[in-house]
């Protein structure tokens, strides 16, 4: 049994001016990760000591770190340079059919719908099931209305784990059940969410798991990660690299031209995870997350936002249940008459950073926040009503 996780900020360097309550934006880099990234830049600026092994270690190491943090076999993960990426290898193994449909949350993040829209040329339709309007059991309704979207003629159901704009939770083990009933592949964007609050690919078993890791992963643009299920075992990769091939850590046999890909999914890697920064930036920051733990981190944001919305909700706030919204990324429902855009600027003005989404204030706390950033928080809002 693990001690509940206390506050991390020693472990980054904040101005402590500014309280950034963003992470669905971007999340911050721990010191950690910084260093990791300089360690590698500075080898990268006279190469003499970079080996081939290097090529191919540190993503080794990585991708054991990754697999971990979503219970999942290390075989099934490829390395992508962006959600998108990810989407667009889904996208390459599925045939559009004319009368087909691919299944979406109402108002998902772009980079998980503009692929499939591509198959309206064909007959695809695309059907976005809508958020229902705020009442009660909201969530109850918004998963009925999802898994009836889903039938025989479904080519795909592609989702959020948690939605970006106001952190409505899914429950991913009964829809991936729904879809496997129905012979249906599943691709889950969770980039929102993993690191910062538990998945179970082994439960889950979708088809596909997306991750960019430079939100609640804490790490830097441009190196995420893939989960891909057996469906996509024998796939077509998006790039025909040499380092995806069986044999490539022999530099002196590169001209020896290989048919057979490497093992498990690493056909599918971008040779971006041979970028020494990326690669030492995302192993540093996979590290912390795994010895935080992603269901400490929830308890832990879970228990410093009690005070917050209680304070809220009083104020005539509307913050969804503990158990219907992610910890690290939640919406507030604002009081009538009162603006997001001019919520986010009043904040903005005392230095507390919180975005805003649709209709909602969100606010995306992490490991270096505490109870007092979200009372500040609260001291503006109230001040407003």
């Amino acid at each position: 049994m693990h001690a509940p996780l206390e506050c991390q900020r020693d472990q980054f360097d904040l101005d402590p001016d500014h309280v950034w309550l963003n992470s669905a934006y971007m999340g911050p880099l721990p010191r950690a990760t910084v260093q990791a990234g300089q360690r590698a830049l500075q080898a990268r600026a006279f190469p003499a000591g970079i080996t081939p092994a290097d090529f191919f270690e540190p993503a080794e190491r990585t991708r054991r770190l990754l697999a971990g943090l979503v219970n999942a076999d290390a075989e099934q993960v490829a390395f992508i340079p962006t959600a998108a990426y990810g989407t667009a290898i889904v996208a390459r193994q599925l045939s559009p059919v004319a009368g087909a449909n691919v299944v979406m949350l109402g108002d998902q993040f772009p980079s998980n719908v503009y692929p499939w829209r591509r198959w309206r040329e064909h007959g695809v339709q695309m059907r976005m099931v809508a958020a229902p309007p705020p009442g009660a059991d909201r969530l109850a309704r918004w998963h009925e209305a999802l898994l009836a979207a889903i039938d025989e003629r479904t080519m795909l159901a592609s989702i959020e784990q948690a939605h970006w704009t106001d952190g409505s939770l899914f429950d991913l083990v009964r829809i991936g059940a729904h879809c496997r009933h129905h012979d249906v592949p599943l691709a889950i964007d969770a980039t929102q969410t993993v690191g910062a609050m538990p998945l179970d690919v082994a439960a889950v078993r979708p088809d596909a798991l997306i991750v960019h890791s430079y939100k609640s992963m804490l790490s830097n643009y441009g190196l995420g990660f893939a989960v891909l299920g057996g469906r996509f075992a024998n796939g077509e990769p998006l790039e025909e690299s040499w380092l995806m091939r069986a044999g490539s850590e022999d530099f002196s046999a590169l001209v020896d031209y290989q048919d057979d890909y490497a093992a498990g999914m690493r056909r599918f890697d971008t040779s971006l995870r041979a970028n020494p920064m990326l690669i030492a930036m995302l192993e540093a920051s996979a590290t912390l997350l795994q010895q935080w733990q992603p269901a400490r981190i929830r308890d832990y944001l879970l228990r410093i936002e009690r005070p917050f919305v209680a304070r809220l909700r009083d104020a005539g706030f509307g913050v969804a249940d503990e158990g219907e919204r992610a910890a690290n990324l939640f919406g507030l429902r604002l009081p009538q008459g009162l603006d997001a855009q001019a919520c986010r600027a009043a904040l903005a003005a005392r230095n507390i950073h919180v975005s805003v989404r649709g209709a909602s204030v969100r606010v995306a706390p992490h490991v270096y926040n505490d109870e007092a950033d979200l009372m500040r928080l609260a001291d503006v809002l109230e001040g407003m009503v």
